[in-house]
């Protein structure tokens, strides 16, 4: 019978060892940190004495580490591929940056099993949803109720200053009475969007199921009034009992702080949906990446070599959102589904030693969502430092992709920033060089849009609110693809 281990130990990180670590070397790195830990020795550390010993017991005994190893990486839905800016650096007393770039991906063939979906779409039917607008959602939510299956659930819900259930939570074996609820949707009133949010919530919690996905899809065109600390404590909430939160926000009047707030607190996305043509394509977009969801609530464990501190974390893909480092080890990425999920790091290192030495060990920690269960995967990353002259390395396409798109996103919000704080001149400069950096990639489109914007603020209009919104969320949602330059990719 084999032993069962904590799966959030990483016994190979405590000794800064790789997985592909032979039994001598294994020995001769526990003895020597256990000569550097002991509490006899000047330096002693009994905490870190007792973790290497309880590591080396398990690695120590080719048993033990056999079951270890198996127990690590069995039924993990996904697979995480790190690419390091270098394998060779350096050794310096003086710090220099390093880039690590997580490719996550679902294992192949898990992202076909669709998966079944109890949703509450939540529509805004103020009165500025008027017209074309109203009657886009209407065709968005056809097309949705005519896509969902037999064994689905979905509540339609709608909302002005107050909400009004049209269609408790039902399972799709009878698609007319959505259909005609959906037909009967009128605009008039205000916003207020706790409202509907709560009511949606409310349906998914009442027909909860662990094996389904458990999500709300809220569609507005304006801002709440006054309600936005109630919706945001009730988004995390929401994220808590595994129900996540699509805000998807119609023209240029919603507030995008705020639905941003809203999605991230409930574990889900936002989107900007600038033309409401867009309303159906982005609407069932967002539901097929639910339905191929095979992680739920990935979290990024990260524990950093002595030498190493940590910049800056970056999710790139399926969009670009930079992370608040400072709320400690653990960082929430969201759910994976058939599309990669991709995390920059921004690492500096002050190695002065040579030889290989570990620099960062990291554990990915979510529910699987066929069975339910944790999932754990666990990698550790070691780097070659040397003496004398190196050779420079060409920077990997994805890596060099992915900081290209950061290094433009982070241009438009200082544009933004910039704007904000009374200096349009220092706005104009950097919406310019944002848009010759977007045309050199061939985003023509939001290239484009950058210059605009920039004529605008340099001839005091100011910025408009779609074209704050189009460069903000084109340029977080860039693909991370090959791109051509005409001088080799190097940092």
């Amino acid at each position: 019978m084999s032993a069962t281990f904590d799966p959030e130990k990483d016994y190979y990180a405590v000794l800064g060892l790789s997985e592909e670590a032979d039994s001598e070397e294994i020995k001769r790195v526990y003895r020597n940190l256990a000569r550097r830990y002991h509490p006899d020795s000047g330096n002693g550390d009994v905490d870190a004495f007792l973790q290497v010993q309880e590591a080396y017991e398990i690695l120590g005994d080719s048993a033990l580490r056999r079951d270890y190893d198996q127990q690590r990486n069995q039924n993990i839905p996904f697979v995480c591929e790190p690419i390091l800016s270098r394998m060779r650096l350096p050794a310096l007393e003086t710090e220099q940056m390093l880039y690590l770039l997580l490719d996550i991906r679902s294992r192949q063939g898990l992202a076909a099993v669709r998966q079944p979906l109890n949703l509450a779409l939540v529509i805004d039917r103020s009165t500025s949803m008027r017209g074309v607008r109203i009657e886009n959602v209407k065709l968005a939510a056809l097309d949705l109720v005519n896509s969902l299956q037999p064994k689905d659930r979905l509540a339609l819900i709608s909302f002005s200053d107050r909400a009004e259930v049209l269609m408790p939570s039902t399972k799709l074996r009878n698609k007319v009475p959505f259909r005609s609820a959906i037909s009967r949707l009128v605009p008039g009133g205000g916003t207020e969007i706790y409202q509907g949010l709560l009511a949606g919530l409310q349906e998914v919690r009442r027909h909860y199921i662990e094996s389904y996905i458990n999500h709300v899809v809220l569609l507005t065109d304006g801002r709440t009034y006054g309600d936005e600390s109630q919706a945001l404590a009730e988004a995390h909430r929401a994220s808590a009992q595994n129900i996540g939160i699509s805000a998807l926000g119609i023209g240029e009047d919603w507030n995008d702080v705020f639905l941003d707030d809203l999605a991230r607190g409930g574990n889900g996305t936002s989107a900007y949906i600038s033309t409401p043509s867009q309303v159906q394509k982005i609407l069932l977009g967002r539901v097929n990446e639910l339905s191929s969801i095979v992680a739920r609530g990935l979290q990024l464990k990260l524990t950093l070599a002595p030498s190493v501190r940590l910049r800056s974390l970056s999710r790139v893909a399926p969009y670009l959102e930079m992370l608040d480092i400072s709320a400690g080890e653990s960082f929430p990425l969201g759910d994976l589904n058939g599309e990669p999920l991709m995390v920059l790091l921004e690492l500096v290192v002050q190695q002065p030693q040579t030889g290989e030495h570990h620099v960062v060990s990291l554990v990915l920690k979510g529910t699987g969502h066929l069975d339910g269960q944790p999932v754990y995967s666990h990698q550790s990353i070691s780097a070659q430092f040397v003496r004398g002259r190196l050779e420079q390395e060409p920077v990997p396409t994805r890596l060099l992709n992915a900081l290209s798109h950061m290094s433009i996103f982070r241009l438009q919000e200082r544009a933004w920033q910039a704007l904000d704080s009374g200096d349009p001149a220092q706005a104009t400069q950097l919406l310019k060089f944002a848009s010759t950096q977007l045309l050199d990639m061939g985003h023509r489109e939001l290239s484009r849009a950058a210059l605009l914007e920039a004529e605008r603020v340099a001839q005091g209009g100011g910025a408009t609110l779609g074209g704050r919104k189009k460069l903000r969320y084109g340029t977080r949602s860039l693909a991370i693809v090959p791109i051509k330059r005409s001088r080799g990719g190097r940092l």
